[in-house]
């Protein structure tokens, strides 16, 4: 499947990036959060998955198989967390990088 060829590739379609002082001791619970997001998302959309999360020198990364789970995921954060949400897609419109912190 589509979603399935995008993780084998390494190609994500979305990336959320989670940061600040509340994500760092609250972590497990936010990425919990992610999951159970990612779950309701799959149930009207089976290509939209979570393909990795790391840790990178900005942040915690999670990477998707779709552009709209990382938004999905950003605004069950604001909305649950508060803090400060923003996405915007690449120039060349292929990719939506979103980031979350607080």
């Amino acid at each position: 499947c589509p979603a399935c060829h995008r993780i084998n590739d390494k190609y994500p379609k979305g990336m959320l990036t989670l940061n600040g002082p509340y994500f760092t001791a609250h972590r497990e619970e936010i990425l919990s959060l992610a999951r159970n997001e990612e779950t309701k998302e799959k149930k009207e959309h089976p290509l939209a998955r979570i393909m990795g999360i790391e840790e990178r020198p900005e942040g915690t990364v999670i990477t998707t198989t779709d552009t709209h789970l990382p938004r999905c995921i950003g605004e069950a954060l604001h909305h649950a967390y508060h803090g400060e949400f923003d996405s915007r897609y690449t120039d060349e419109g292929d990719l939506l990088r979103a980031a979350w912190s607080r």
